[in-house]
C-alpha cells in the first residue's frame, strides 16, 4: 500500500476505504487496516475519527514547513566531524529515478551524522515529499543538474554538500505555488 501512495496511486484527498482496498489488493481488511494506521504514523495517510482514512492534502505552507525541517536536519547532520561524507556509490539508486537518488543522497547525508534519529526523519520526510519530488523535474528544468551537484558534492566534503543542499532547498521553497499546485490537480 506504502508502494501504491508513493506512485501516486491516489489523489490528494482521496479517501481510503479499508473494503475496497482490500479489494484492490487481494488481501482481507485486517492486513489493509494495519498498513493504514502504520502509514498514519508514518504521515503517509490522514486519519479522522468518524470520516476514516485520507490521502493528505498539501499544502503551499506545509511543504513549506516540510523543506525547512528537512533542510535543518541535513544542513546540521555531519556533526561527527567527518571531512568528507560516505556516500554509497556502489548503489543501483545513482542511476535511478530522482525522487528515488534525491531521497538516498540525503539519507547518505543524515546518515554520517551518526544520529539514527536524524536518519529516520530524513526517511519519513523522503517518503511524504516523494510525489512532489516526481514532479520537480517537470517544473524546474535545473532539477537533475542541482541533484546531480548535491550527489558530487557529497562526496567531496560537508561544506560543498551543505551549500548545494541549502540551495536546492531555497530552490524548491520558491518553486512551491507549482508543485504545490501540480501535486493537487493529478488524476491517479
Amino acid at each position: 500500500m506504502k508502494d501504491a501512495l508513493l506512485e501516486g496511486r491516489f489523489r490528494a484527498g482521496t479517501k481510503l476505504e479499508a473494503m475496497r482496498l482490500a479489494d484492490d489488493f487481494g488481501v482481507s481488511m485486517t492486513p489493509v487496516r494495519d498498513s493504514l494506521n502504520q502509514l498514519v504514523g508514518e504521515g503517509l495517510v490522514d486519519l479522522t475519527p468518524g470520516e476514516g482514512f485520507r490521502v493528505p492534502l498539501l499544502t503551499e505552507q506545509a511543504l513549506r514547513d516540510i523543506l525547512q525541517v528537512n533542510a535543518l536536519l541535513l544542513e546540521q547532520a555531519p556533526d561527527n566531524d567527518h571531512k568528507s561524507l560516505t556516500i554509497d556509490e556502489g548503489s543501483n539508486v545513482t542511476q535511478g529515478a530522482y525522487a528515488d537518488r534525491l531521497a538516498h543522497v540525503f539519507r547518505d547525508i543524515a546518515a554520517n551524522s551518526g544520529n539514527r534519529f536524524r536518519v529516520h526523519l530524513v526517511e519519513r520526510i523522503s517518503d511524504r515529499l516523494h510525489p512532489i519530488r516526481e514532479l520537480e523535474p517537470e517544473i524546474w528544468l535545473g532539477a537533475s543538474h542541482a541533484l546531480e551537484q548535491i550527489e558530487r558534492t557529497a562526496q567531496q566534503g560537508f561544506d560543498g554538500s551543505n551549500r548545494a543542499v541549502r540551495a536546492y532547498h531555497q530552490h524548491i521553497e520558491d518553486l512551491v505555488p507549482a508543485l504545490v499546485g501540480r501535486l493537487n490537480q493529478q488524476t491517479p
